[in-house]
């Protein structure tokens, strides 16, 4: 019987083990990684292409290609796709990022053979039908009209074009009227140009035995969106940060300000970066973190204020964010920027640390739990192309980081005078 006076026995982790996929080259220059498990009836296939918002020749289009495609194929209507996906129960969304495009199936191991001759339609037979077109492009503005009104949509748009510039691929969001610039034979050939068979990821997980994995290799090898000898580009973007380390967007009678404030990291695989990703949680990356300490439950500032590190594929950006009432948005400012201050001045206390560190350590066994989530961590070594003991590495960092090496890192790269400040709304 279990004794419910004694608190359960605790584990030191010394490894993780994520699930290396099996990774096989496609005849048409794709690669299909597949990562079995039995556990649940269910498959996920990823489609990842090269295609996101660094690819771009003109603002938006890359968000609109992603979207068009489910809009209608040579063979099937919007709704024909809408409807035979929810006839088997499954999901098929797209997903535009900064620096890749992706489409995402979700369906019963069972039903996979129905629905992948459906996915292969849509990725290389698209009509781009002119109606669905604008429909979906003024669907767009009208959301991104929303959004614009939103505070820390803008503090972020203006934050991020402060540290990347304006037209950095980079930047979150879009300014007024960027949308309506876009049209149709532009988002096609971006759709032509960038979404290229040779440069195609497919992650397969799930429930998926030896004939389904034969089965795939076979249908996806069909897949021709360009030619495997097409001949690709790599865009370089130059970063621009602005001269003038704090701007505001004043919104007249907002009551509250959205806030901010961050710089460029090290690039996900860089030395110091795991490290920083400690340094980051006892700053603002979990509730008991020092600012919601501060400002939340001391100060009384705010709901919640956070800070984060954000990796891309050519580089990183941290920073801490909060809403708060206009009256107090150059104290949480300051009381921010004593937070970090003390980071850079005095040692984290060891008992601070090694909370922080339970709590990551926890947090990603967690987030490891599911053959979903083992492969999106597979997919993050793939894409950011990571040592193959990147993760054992991270729980190594965890338990091995002291708070001088902390306190280091903090005076190398929390330097006030190097950091960014955006406010939306208004400042008193």
């Amino acid at each position: 019987m279990l004794d419910r006076t004694k608190a359960p026995e605790t584990y030191e982790i010394d490894a993780v083990n994520i699930q290396i996929a099996e990774v096989t080259s496609l005849s048409n220059g794709a690669r299909m990684h597949v990562i079995k498990s039995e556990t649940q009836p269910v498959v996920r296939l990823d489609f990842v292409f090269k295609a996101g918002k660094w690819y771009e020749g003109k603002k938006g289009t890359s968000d609109l290609a992603a979207k068009m495609l489910l809009e209608g194929s040579l063979n099937h209507t919007a709704k024909q796709i809408a409807d035979k996906v929810a006839f088997y129960g499954a999901s098929f969304e797209s997903s535009n990022g900064y620096d890749r495009l992706e489409y995402t199936l979700y369906c019963l191991a069972k039903y996979t053979t129905e629905l992948v001759p459906l996915v292969l339609d849509v990725l290389q037979n698209p009509a781009f039908p002119d109606n669905e077109f604008e429909h979906l492009k003024q669907r767009t503005i009208q959301s991104l009209k929303i959004q614009r009104q939103k505070n820390n949509y803008l503090s972020t748009h203006s934050f991020s074009q402060q540290v990347y510039g304006p037209e950095h691929p980079y930047t979150f969001g879009f300014n007024e009227g960027v949308l309506e610039a876009v049209t149709k034979e532009e988002v096609e050939n971006f759709y032509r140009n960038r979404l290229i068979t040779q440069e195609l990821e497919v992650f397969a997980c799930g429930a998926i035995d030896d004939v389904l994995q034969h089965y795939l290799q076979r249908e996806l090898s069909t897949l021709r969106i360009q030619p495997a000898a097409a001949s690709v580009a790599q865009p370089d973007h130059t970063i621009t940060g602005a001269p003038d380390k704090t701007k505001i967007v004043q919104i007249e009678d907002s009551l509250q300000s959205s806030i901010r404030i961050g710089k460029r990291f090290p690039k996900i695989g860089h030395s110091d970066y795991q490290p920083l990703l400690v340094l980051n949680e006892v700053l603002g990356g979990y509730f008991g973190s020092r600012l919601m300490r501060n400002i939340r439950e001391d100060k009384g500032y705010t709901y919640g204020i956070y800070s984060a590190v954000s990796p891309k594929e050519e580089d990183t950006l941290f920073y801490v964010g909060t809403d708060v009432n206009y009256a107090v948005t150059d104290s949480t400012i300051e009381e921010t920027l004593k937070e970090i201050k003390l980071l850079r001045e005095e040692l984290i206390p060891e008992d601070e640390l090694q909370t922080v560190k339970n709590y990551m350590l926890g947090k990603f066994l967690n987030d490891i739990a599911t053959i979903f989530d083992q492969c999106d961590r597979y997919k993050r070594i793939v894409l950011f192309n990571l040592e193959q003991d990147h993760y054992n590495n991270f729980v190594t960092t965890i338990r091995t980081v002291t708070p001088p090496m902390l306190q280091q890192l903090a005076n190398e790269y929390l330097r006030e005078e190097d950091f960014y400040t955006s406010i939306a709304g208004r400042r008193d």
